[in-house]
């Protein structure tokens, strides 16, 4: 048997388990076969995240993200797609930039955050859409190091290639990596890709004039480069000394 035979036979098994009768998200399934078998998480992403398709008969996808043996179907009720006339209205991806920092900052992932964008730190891939912080006020008694966030946002026909390698290019001075990405067909297994990366991943719906975002996948702290991140934040310093205050000092 091979090793696609054996992770996909594992993960019929464990669907099969009572606790996993109404089905489990593709991202913990992935986890509870690392967990039980010990194989890498792109190995294990890559065997399964088309179960659906390819074997039908056994495994089907109701729900973005959600895996269920066929014959469970019956153990969780009809719901209406949430990605069902996702984008009615026409929007760019400059505009999901706001929404998303208040998403962000409203769920508490940092602290402070500033929209920066275009090609601030002349590097490719080397700007964020977003950089955030996430620090103590001044008065606190202990004062922990300051967390640098680092978020990368895609509009419509984006290449998943190149956001994960973005957000990947970002852990070199960031300490929590984010991408922000419009719901699409695929999303099952960017966001495999991205838990295994420690890249926290949100998608987003466009309906009616509003952004609706759902977490998927929270990231993992890192340990960027120091030099890295004293550069970044000098480069921001100099680029944009408001920005640089609002988010690493406390002053305007």
């Amino acid at each position: 048997m091979s090793k696609l035979d054996d992770i996909r036979k594992k993960a019929i098994e464990i669907l099969s388990r009572p606790e996993y009768k109404e089905g489990i998200r593709f991202a913990n399934l992935v986890k509870i076969i690392a967990e039980e078998t010990g194989d890498n998480f792109n190995t294990i992403n890559g065997s399964i995240w088309n179960m659906p398709n390819e074997l039908p008969d056994k495994i089907v996808r109701p729900q973005r993200g959600l895996f269920i043996l066929k014959n469970n179907l019956g153990n969780i009720g009809t719901k209406e797609s949430e990605t069902s006339e996702k984008y009615s209205d026409i929007f760019k991806e400059e505009d999901v930039y706001e929404p998303a920092r208040d998403y962000l900052l409203g769920r508490g992932e940092c602290t402070h955050a500033v929209v920066v964008g275009g090609a601030i730190f002349g590097k490719k891939w080397g700007t964020p859409d977003l950089m955030g912080a996430i620090r103590v006020s001044s008065d606190a008694v202990y004062q922990p190091p300051i967390e640098i966030v680092a978020v990368e946002i895609k509009g419509n026909n984006y290449s998943p290639v190149e956001a994960l390698g973005q957000a990947m290019a970002y852990k070199l001075f960031a300490h929590r990596t984010w991408l922000v990405l419009p719901e699409t067909d695929d999303i099952d297994r960017i966001e495999g890709i991205a838990m295994s990366a420690n890249i926290g991943l949100v998608v987003f719906n466009y309906k009616k004039g509003q952004f609706v975002f759902e977490t998927l996948n929270r990231p993992v702290m890192g340990s960027p480069d120091a030099e890295e991140v004293n550069n970044i934040l000098t480069i921001l310093k100099d680029k944009d000394k408001h920005k640089y205050n609002d988010l690493v000092k406390n002053e305007k």
